[in-house]
């Protein structure tokens, strides 16, 4: 059935759906003027994908910054679960000048958990630098870690893109964009790019700021005004705008960890191929979901000043992002975007939109949305 019920809200809802439908129109509507884009699936079948405001389309797509690291590592465990990747190897092995720093031991786990100690670097970066981005490699394979290498984890939160990135290149030859469009995206039909062609341009959807500030993660707002603190070194590593990842040239190149491009529809298909095959296609075993959603790390958080878990680049439920529930793994992004599977219920998500507050945060909204969800699954969707 048609989304229905309100003239910007459009879409299919699968019947039994309605709650979801109507939660998410709740949110278009706090939203004047702004756009944004759910998709359900249960079972690998789509219940619903709609999207509502003046800025959205059936087509649009959408930068959903860190959202994108779901997708890094789902590159990374597809290769473990070849064996092409060996986790437990050295990050040296596969990239000797990264042993540079005291880094010999770093092992591949530790840079999909968040603790090798490389969330930022010592060298001023621009976002010219970024586009390049082989300076940000360079330097991260000279950097000395912030803290002992597997004894701590800390949000690495445009780090880990380049780190997992270069590893994937050096073991396949591709780039993770690369690797992402031919393995990920191509199979699957995704409209989901790590590095956008020129030609789609014109159907992204622009971030745009509205002022309202969120919760920020923990205590980082804190110590962001401590200019020597690591959480102020990362954030300001380069000092960028929301409204910089706009710029065509950001969105043409690969910053793996941070500037993916999709529909909603596509971040969710993503994450049901990982649980379940979808249209033929399955991206992760039950065997390689189990390793990558056991807890690497988890507890204070250097950067984000937060009681957080990883599992192996995918984050697991904890206080600020509980998802649907315990078996669940995703990521989140600025400003809202969010995408996760839920192992027990057989649920996977995905939401994009185009506003971004003042401060990073789980978007209250999203909880809602789950929370309708979740209500639909336990009555008459799941029985059908």
């Amino acid at each position: 059935m048609t989304a229905g019920g309100d003239a910007d809200i459009r879409g299919f809802v699968k019947s039994g759906f309605e709650p979801v439908r109507d939660a998410f129109q709740a949110v278009v509507r706090n939203r004047p003027g702004f756009g944004a884009a759910l998709c359900v699936y249960l079972r690998s079948e789509p219940c619903v994908d709609v999207w509502g405001g003046p800025t959205y389309a059936h087509d649009s797509l959408q930068l959903v910054f860190s959202a994108t690291k779901g997708a890094v590592a789902v590159c990374a465990n597809m290769l473990s679960q070849r064996g092409v990747l060996d986790l437990d190897a050295t990050v040296a092995s596969v990239w000797p000048e990264f042993a540079s720093g005291g880094k010999e031991a770093v092992r591949v786990r530790w840079l999909l958990s968040h603790q090798a100690g490389l969330p930022t670097v010592g060298r001023k970066l621009t976002l010219q630098d970024l586009i390049e981005g082989q300076v940000v490699i360079d330097a991260l394979a000279c950097q000395v870690p912030y803290w002992t290498p597997g004894a701590a984890h800390g949000y690495h939160a445009l780090t880990i893109g380049y780190l997992v990135g270069e590893v994937i290149r050096r073991a396949t030859g591709k780039t993770l964009g690369q690797f992402f469009a031919d393995e990920v995206a191509g199979p699957l039909g995704l409209d989901f790019w790590i590095g956008l062609p020129v030609e789609l341009e014109g159907r992204v959807v622009p971030v745009r700021m509205n002022g309202r500030s969120m919760t920020n993660r923990g205590s980082a707002a804190a110590a962001l005004t401590d200019v020597t603190s690591l959480p102020s070194r990362v954030t300001s590593n380069p000092t960028l705008n929301p409204l910089d990842w706009n710029l065509p040239a950001v969105h043409r190149t690969e910053i793996p960890a941070a500037n993916g491009i999709c529909s909603a529809r596509s971040l969710a298909r993503m994450y049901a191929a990982c649980i379940g095959p979808v249209d033929g296609v399955r991206l992760l075993s039950d065997e390689t979901l189990s390793r990558a959603c056991t807890v690497q790390a988890e507890g204070v958080d250097l950067v984000n000043r937060e009681e957080n878990r990883f599992g192996l680049g995918f984050y697991l439920p904890f206080a600020r992002i509980p998802f649907a529930g315990p078996s669940s793994f995703g990521h989140d992004g600025l400003g809202g975007a969010l995408g996760f599977a839920d192992r027990e219920t057989g649920i996977a998500f995905g939401f994009v939109t185009d506003l971004v507050p003042e401060l990073a945060g789980v978007d209250p909204a999203t909880r809602e949305l789950i929370a309708a969800a979740r209500q639909c699954i336990s009555g008459t969707a799941l029985a059908t």
